[in-house]
């Protein structure tokens, strides 16, 4: 369809007289000032390791002998610290799928110092440019700039020229970026027969947004009908886009634009709607060889498929043991994407393959079996969350897991991680909402967390007068704790991971840890150990003990003053510490941190701190519950403050004082 639209609508704007030759670039730099090189630090935030001065793009349709989009770009970046020299590696994202072709060209680049009072610059010369491809259809050309140094402005400048196939969906423009941006400006001249959807993302307000229609110009006379959109786009004083932990990707919440074509209209006929739907999307991917057509690809497994079914009756124990089989038999080689790489059957007899190969093969042999099922389309975390409320893009997605529907109940599957037990998804996948791919019963599915990230620390000791602490301990692992556990052990080995956790720490030492229940995949992790703790030598009449043992919370995760982003922990968590102390004969507790209960609004969260004495027993209990997995930006000082409350009881301690003698 789009292949013979694009014909079209070059035939229209031929009549149309359209015709544009490659015009100057939209905006040029200014000479570099010796204010600009004299710069110290960005006076909007002095910590800034380097600042973009000014960022400039401009996106044009041409008709030059065939469709043409054209997007040139020329930014300007003051470096202030050797942290910020990595601005000076460019790289330049290009796309060539098939025919359809980008091509980068007029890579121009200048290095500007201050030196001896003089102003020097340096050139970027074409052998210090470089091509690489990083994935089938993604390219990169690599440059760096010579001689930068502290204090050095960079110029950087190129164009990128794109077939007709791009014209669907214009390039980004990004306004925000990991350093602040001081000017970011976006231009976009569009044939009027083109109405597009601007999607506007970030948390930063536009400084100007204007737009304005301009006859065409061109070698024939223009059509009257034939005007141009003219836009532009500006954001200025940018603050730097910082990364805090428990993000899914920091590009989801910055500041930027992207393009969609809704629909073209050409004179005298109808609109054309050119955003299709999710019926139109299903129905090709179904009839896709290397997505649809493979779910029908059944006859070589069928031996193991009959295996499993004369063995086991029920569809939840024959779920498990397909589940099972794809996720043992198969190693995923690392490599994401929504359609098949190789066959499914090529795929099993090699016994690796892409997330797409294993989960379309897993999702086949359900299929074969009885079962309900159908692929997801997912967005993985360091991805990008897919809106929902955009009109349906199957490359806004990267990988694909399986959903299958036993009785009552829907079981979301990834067979990648062999350590994932059924309706537990790796925790990449969780991710908002996939698309469900299903003939007439395709819907958005939520990508929850099947289970918690979920701890136990327990131990029972004796101290004596010395200070010394002699006991045991055990650590329990469940849900995603559980997982990331088991995967540490696994690639470093139990002997080492035994050897290193029994190595002494200070004046701290865990004696013969014993690990169970590692292959167990439906139990937790259990780690059992001794605990030797060294004393003074020598009695004291004080005692001071740190009731955590090294194990509390030692620093806040959440640093930034504002979050503008949400904090999502991506599963609930349930962390518990529960500590039993003998103390000396002869002494008593002077001072014990104060049992408090935190809670966070609408049951968000919990924490509680507990110290009890029972004779000569201690009991110290810590628990920590985090019940949702997302938290909003409104939501974040309050859960910041319960973190700073968590890390200060956390350091207090004990102090036991010997009795005195009557």
């Amino acid at each position: 369809m789009k292949a013979n639209f694009t014909k079209l609508f070059v035939l229209a704007l031929v009549l149309a007289g359209f015709s544009h030759q490659a015009t100057a670039q939209a905006v040029k730099f200014g000479k570099v000032s010796e204010d600009e090189l004299r710069m110290s630090a960005y006076d909007k935030d002095t910590s800034a390791a380097a600042v973009i001065l000014s960022d400039y793009g401009f996106t044009r349709i041409e008709y030059i002998g065939e469709l043409k989009v054209v997007f040139e770009r020329q930014m300007r970046i003051k470096i202030f610290k050797k942290s910020g020299y990595d601005w000076a590696d460019v790289v330049v994202p290009y796309f060539q799928k098939g025919s359809a072709k980008e091509r980068v060209g007029s890579i121009k680049g200048f290095t500007y110092n201050l030196e001896n009072g003089k102003v020097t610059k340096d050139k970027l010369e074409s052998k210090s440019i470089f091509d690489e491809q990083a994935s089938e259809y993604r390219h990169t050309k690599k440059f760096t700039m010579p001689n930068v140094k502290e204090g050095s402005v960079i110029d950087i400048s190129y164009t990128i020229t794109s077939d007709s196939e791009f014209i669907y969906t214009l390039r980004d423009w990004e306004f925000q970026h990991s350093i602040p941006v001081a000017w970011s400006e976006y231009r976009a001249r569009i044939p009027g027969y083109f109405d597009y959807k601007f999607l506007m993302q970030g948390y930063h307000s536009l400084y100007k947004n204007e737009s304005l229609k301009e006859a065409a110009t061109g070698s024939a006379k223009a059509s009257p009908d034939m005007l141009n959109n003219a836009y532009v786009w500006i954001m200025k004083d940018v603050p730097a886009l910082k990364e805090e932990k428990y993000i899914t990707t920091i590009r989801d919440y910055q500041s930027k634009i992207e393009f969609e074509l809704q629909r073209v209209q050409f004179p005298g006929e109808a609109p054309r709607t050119m955003t299709g739907d999710w019926q139109k999307v299903t129905s090709d991917l179904m009839t896709a060889d290397k997505f649809g057509v493979q779910l029908n690809r059944s006859s070589f497994f069928k031996s193991e498929l009959a295996a499993i079914q004369g063995k086991y009756k029920s569809q939840p124990e024959q779920l498990e043991a397909i589940f099972d089989l794809v996720k043992n038999r198969m190693k995923w080689n690392g490599n994401y994407g929504v359609y098949a790489n190789t066959t499914i059957r090529k795929a099993w007899d090699e016994r690796t393959g892409t997330a797409a190969d294993i989960n379309l093969l897993l999702t086949s042999m359900l299929l074969e079996a009885g079962f309900d099922a159908s692929p997801v389309l997912v967005s993985t975390r360091n991805h990008g969350r897919i809106n929902t409320a955009m009109s349906p893009m199957v490359s806004k997605f990267n990988y694909v897991i399986s959903q299958v529907q036993v009785g009552d109940k829907e079981y979301l599957l990834d067979a990648t991680d062999p350590l994932v037990t059924v309706g537990v998804l790796p925790a990449r996948c969780l991710n908002g909402e996939g698309r469900l791919i299903k003939k007439e019963a395709g819907r958005w599915v939520s990508l929850t967390p099947g289970a918690n990230h979920t701890r136990l620390i327990s131990a029972n000791l004796t101290m004596n007068s010395q200070g010394e602490i002699v006991g045991t301990g055990r650590e329990s692992a469940g849900g995603y704790r559980a997982i990331s556990l088991r995967r540490t052990i696994l690639e470093e080995g139990e002997s080492k991971y035994v050897e290193r956790l029994a190595k002494e720490v200070g004046d701290f030492k865990l004696l013969t840890p014993e690990i169970k229940n590692l292959n167990d995949l439906q139990s937790p992790v259990d780690i059992t150990y001794g605990i030797n703790v060294n004393g003074s030598g020598r009695s004291n009449d004080i005692i001071y003990l740190n009731p955590m043992l090294g194990r509390g919370e030692k620093e806040n995760p959440f640093k930034l003053q504002e979050r503008l982003y949400p904090v999502d922990f991506g599963t609930p968590i349930d962390e518990t510490y529960i500590c039993n102390f003998t103390i000396p004969e002869g002494y008593e507790v002077e001072e014990a941190p104060q049992n408090i209960a935190l809670s966070l609004p609408e049951n968000g969260g919990r924490f509680m701190y507990m110290v009890q004495q029972q004779g000569n027993t201690l009991q110290v209990m810590s628990r920590l519950n985090i019940n949702k997995p997302v938290f909003y930006a409104e939501e974040y000082p309050i859960l910041k403050e319960l973190y700073n409350r968590i890390i200060a009881k956390h350091a207090e301690q004990i102090v036991l004082k010997k009795i005195a003698a009557n």
